[in-house]
């Protein structure tokens, strides 16, 4: 009688080591106001690209960028940028100028999955300018950890214009992911648009000044996550080094987001 042996292979698969057993994610975001889309620098997008590659974020967020507006000669600034630095972005509209638009944007490492601008109104009789947030979700191709990252720049008008502003901009970004907003509030940390409206974000940020650059004497520029109390942050720096490029300093931050998140 034949006799058979019979071998069992035991295969181990280990598919992104450690995801599903509350595996953390780390991010590195900047921020900056671009004075103009550039005009210190005669809306040249290369000066600020290499001082964003110094950083090396995953994600960066502006302000004051054109689209294709007669001061910058026409220039795509945003997606100038991003080919210099092989980034991902996006452009949100705030307003028509100067034959193109003016508003914010972001770039990203990551695939941007999705994309939604959405203008924010206030008084009339009181605001200065209507604004806009700009959201995109992307998703980190290491951890599969969806993401949300807003970018916005608020009016300087009033404060009730800006804190409706903030109301109707957290109605736009998704709550059921993590979501990091970072921009230009022109508001101070003891104001209403900080202290009330955004006390049910996490502050990524601390107080300490970021307009002008070089010597900076007010706190104007915001990094926040949602949910509150998701994010530890490993590192956070105001930085002052943006005088030849730019009247803002840039914020830079490295976060840890605690577990993966539906």
């Amino acid at each position: 009688m034949r006799k058979y042996k019979f071998y069992v292979f035991v295969i181990l698969i280990f598919w992104g080591a450690g995801m599903e057993c509350g595996a953390q994610s780390v991010f590195k975001l900047l921020n900056m106001n671009v004075r103009l889309s550039g005009e210190m620098v005669g809306y040249d997008a290369v000066p600020f690209a290499d001082y964003i590659k110094e950083y090396d974020p995953d994600f960066v967020t502006l302000q004051e960028v054109d689209f294709k507006t007669a001061r910058n000669g026409s220039k795509d600034f945003t997606t100038e940028l991003a080919a210099e630095l092989g980034y991902f972005s996006a452009f949100g509209k705030a307003i028509d100028y100067q034959q193109g638009e003016y508003g914010v944007a972001i770039l990203s490492k990551f695939p941007i999955e999705k994309i939604s601008n959405t203008q924010l109104t206030g008084n009339p009789a009181e605001m200065k300018e209507q604004r806009t947030v700009l959201y995109v979700e992307v998703k980190d191709p290491e951890s599969r950890q969806r993401l949300g990252i807003a970018a916005t720049h608020l009016d300087h008008s009033t404060e009730e214009v800006r804190a409706s502003m903030i109301r109707q901009l957290k109605s736009a970004v998704s709550s059921k992911i993590p979501v990091l907003l970072a921009g230009d509030f022109n508001a101070h940390p003891s104001s209403p648009t900080i202290a009330v409206e955004m006390t049910d974000w996490q502050r990524i940020c601390n107080n300490f000044a970021t307009f002008p650059s070089g010597t900076p004497q007010s706190k104007i520029d915001y990094i926040l996550g949602n949910p509150a109390g998701a994010w530890v942050v490993e590192d956070y720096t105001v930085l002052t080094n943006t005088a030849d490029l730019t009247d803002h300093c840039a914020m830079f931050t490295e976060i840890r987001l605690n577990e993966l998140q539906e």
